[in-house]
């Protein structure tokens, strides 16, 4: 795939330079720099398509911005002309060789024999492995409906009145309204403290 993508690279900008070629000899004349110059705007349309902008009227582009683009496009070139000739080889030996050595590892896990010795990938390491996983699958299945159902006894007992805040507002409600309903419940509670053993 990457060898191909090069290759496309290259191809797309040879294209180029011919296109170059091709609309130097015939083009219509446009734009407002000299149109008897009909290879500068043949160039100029060509590098003003490769960049990808799309103007309604043509501009003015100097000789010697055409000249650098066109430099730019060259060096690119090269580099992939570079990497097609000595990058590209090398990744493909390389890949190339793990490719055979992987085939001779296969070659050899298959062909030890069953009477010899057990081959190292058999049926039974799988099956307690999976066994484990069904195992630990089954424990954090308990522990997720462990928690969920503390957080639902917590909704429950958020959602209802404290018996608490039910006493605390009694308290508060005694202290100003019936203070004596107060007291003797300060006095049974004393009382009661009193009495419990040490």
């Amino acid at each position: 795939m990457e060898l191909q993508s090069y290759v496309l690279a290259v191809n797309s900008r040879l294209d180029q330079y011919h296109l170059i070629g091709e609309a130097a000899s015939s083009m219509i004349e446009e734009g407002s720099i000299d149109d008897r110059d009909t290879f500068l705007h043949a160039v100029r349309d060509i590098l003003s398509s490769y960049s990808g902008s799309q103007t309604m009227t043509p501009t003015y582009v100097s000789a010697c911005a055409l000249v650098e683009q066109i430099s730019e496009l060259e060096d690119e070139l090269h580099c992939y002309q570079h990497e097609l000739e000595n990058v590209l080889p090398r990744e493909r030996g390389r890949f190339i060789d793990e490719q055979c050595r992987m085939v001779q590892t296969l070659e050899q896990i298959l062909s030890v024999p069953v009477t010899h010795m057990l081959p190292k990938f058999t049926p039974w390491p799988l099956a307690q492995a999976l066994e484990e996983l069904e195992m630990i699958s089954y424990e954090v299945y308990a522990s997720v409906n462990e928690v969920t159902m503390a957080r639902e006894e917590k909704t429950k007992m958020l959602q209802q009145p404290s018996r608490n805040a039910q006493q605390e507002r009694r308290v508060f409600a005694d202290f100003f309204c019936h203070p004596g309903r107060l007291e003797n419940q300060v006095r049974e509670l004393t009382s009661r403290v009193r009495g419990i053993p040490e």
